[in-house]
């Protein structure tokens, strides 16, 4: 995005961030959050603090103090998001379970290794985000996400010491990360809509357990090579929506 198309957009972007940044508290604090947004808005391939300030003039240390060290908590506003979410994008259809990869050249991002990145259609440096997509025919938004942090990360102390990762986190796998981001949408008592995701989350019988016992209906891939005695044999007592894995091929 241009500088001008950025100020052509002024006034919608101060009306969708006024609600959005009310949990962060203090004018400044939120003054910061709407100058962060610009930067990532911004066209450049870096996205780290020093290029961003100077996208959009503004001071790289108290830009990083905001993101390092100002105390608000993200649950809130990603809630306040995900109703926005739905408040904008009608006839919702699923709920996509997907993963997002962010490229990264350097070693310092948290969460950062050599993974698949679906961006890039191959093993690559990356971060990966477990997401929950509220889809349309036409339009998919993600409503929440969790960052995957792959175990070397929670066994290098002195790394994950640098980074400021909270005491006490333990490694969760990306069906794991899955089910949190759907259980915090039914938190949040937003419309239950069907799961879709591919293969890597409907080969895992514990996976379509849990949207069985969560009463969510799904459609995931399965891989032929899956074995036959992990998929259950419903009774006729059972509802249809709850039954075998529906293949999306």
């Amino acid at each position: 995005m241009t500088p001008k198309t950025l100020k052509a957009l002024d006034h919608r972007l101060r009306h969708f961030l006024e609600d959005l940044t009310e949990p962060m508290g203090r004018s400044e604090r939120r003054r910061w959050a709407r100058v962060y947004l610009e930067g990532l808005l911004l066209d450049g391939e870096r996205k780290s603090i020093e290029p961003m300030a100077a996208r959009v003039g503004a001071d790289v240390q108290a830009l990083r103090q905001f993101l390092g060290q100002s105390p608000w908590e993200v649950e809130e506003v990603q809630h306040r998001l995900a109703l926005k979410v739905v408040d904008l994008l009608s006839e919702p259809a699923v709920w996509i379970i997907d993963e997002t990869a962010f490229p990264k050249a350097g070693e310092h991002s948290v969460g950062v290794a050599r993974q698949y990145c679906g961006t890039l259609g191959k093993i690559a440096n990356c971060q990966v985000a477990v997401s929950l997509h509220w889809s349309s025919a036409e339009t998919s938004c993600p409503i929440v996400w969790r960052l995957y942090l792959p175990k070397e990360w929670l066994e290098d102390t002195e790394r994950a010491t640098e980074v400021k990762l909270p005491s006490g986190t333990a490694y969760r796998s990306k069906t794991e990360l899955a089910l949190e981001v759907i259980d915090q949408a039914l938190g949040w008592e937003l419309p239950r809509l069907p799961v879709v995701a591919d293969s890597f989350y409907g080969n895992d019988f514990s996976f379509r357990q849990a949207l069985r016992e969560r009463h969510l209906p799904y459609a995931v891939q399965v891989e032929p090579t899956t074995a036959e005695q992990k998929f259950q044999v419903p009774d006729r007592t059972t509802p249809r929506s709850t039954r075998l894995a529906l293949p999306c091929w």
